[in-house]
């Protein structure tokens, strides 16, 4: 153990640390201030929160810290932090609808949006894309079997709504369950991104046959849903890349289909998570080499 001397220089070098880090903030929070003036009545009566531009923060201090700061320790510390500069510029409150079998949910948006940010639990799914409509945002777990909530997206009311963002952003080893965020939104790339997509195809369809297109396309297409509604059948599937809502979704890749695939609707964009990588700091090191 060092001498008590040295504890004491090492522990007010700590104070230091800390009222510049708090000096910093203050000074971060004065020029989100001046941003929320500078957009004036641009952001009035809508939702200040851009997905793509704080994922782009975030992988960038990910890949500043190098592994000396744990990546989800560092991604949790700055969404506290996002959480709160962007309640500076507009009320934000998070719908979130955790079924029993997906409790977990409820921590994962509270991760996501900051702790302090009002949230409030709902009893279902439908509720939670009526909050959405209303202006807030959603969070709903990634949908499965059991969990058919997101046919209700093509619905006329709903078609505002778009997945503005997958939780978690790190994904630190294997995890059970994922959860999706949706608001009245329009989502922008943030340089890696996937895009969520609901196919309408005839029921005799061969799914193989939507795969090998979508590989064909390089979009490395995961399927997060099946459902049947008037004859059809409607597949979710998570491809790589951002592609717009309200643009045609690759016809030139999937018009080899002819009237078996009758609709192709992007139904949300959102930054890719990324994968946490162990930490690597000077004592972890020291026992590594020992």
């Amino acid at each position: 153990m060092p001498p008590d001397t040295d504890l004491a220089s090492l522990r007010a070098e700590i104070d230091r640390i800390d009222d510049r880090l708090v000096d910093l903030l203050i000074a971060r929070l004065a020029v989100v201030e001046r941003i929320a003036a500078a957009k004036g009545d641009r952001a009035k009566g809508g939702l200040a929160i851009r997905p793509g531009r704080e994922a782009a923060i975030l992988r960038r201090l990910v890949a500043r810290a190098a592994g000396r700061l744990p990546a989800a320790t560092l991604v949790r510390m700055w969404r506290e932090l996002l959480a709160a500069t962007t309640r500076l510029q507009t009320a934000l409150t998070v719908a979130v609808w955790a079924p029993p079998e997906a409790a977990e949910v409820w921590d994962l948006a509270r991760d996501q949006f900051g702790s302090t940010t009002p949230f409030e639990r709902v009893p279902s799914a439908a509720g939670a894309l009526r909050r959405a409509c209303e202006g807030r945002i959603a969070v709903l777990p990634m949908p499965e079997e059991g969990r058919d909530w997101w046919p209700a997206l093509l619905e006329p009311g709903h078609r505002r709504l778009a997945a503005i963002a997958r939780l978690p952003f790190v994904e630190a080893g294997p995890r059970p369950l994922s959860a999706l965020a949706l608001a009245a939104l329009e989502p922008e790339p943030s340089a890696d991104d996937l895009s969520l997509v609901i196919l309408e195809a005839a029921a005799s369809t061969n799914r193989a046959r939507l795969a090998e297109l979508l590989e064909r396309g390089r979009l490395a297409p995961r399927w997060r849903g099946v459902a049947r509604a008037d004859g059809r059948v409607l597949h979710l599937v998570e491809v790589d890349g951002f592609h717009a809502r309200g643009e045609p979704f690759l016809p030139s890749l999937l018009g080899g289909l002819g009237d078996q695939l009758h609709a192709a609707t992007v139904v949300g964009a959102y930054p890719r998570p990324i994968a946490a990588e162990p930490a690597t700091t000077p004592v972890a090191a020291q026992h590594e080499k020992a």
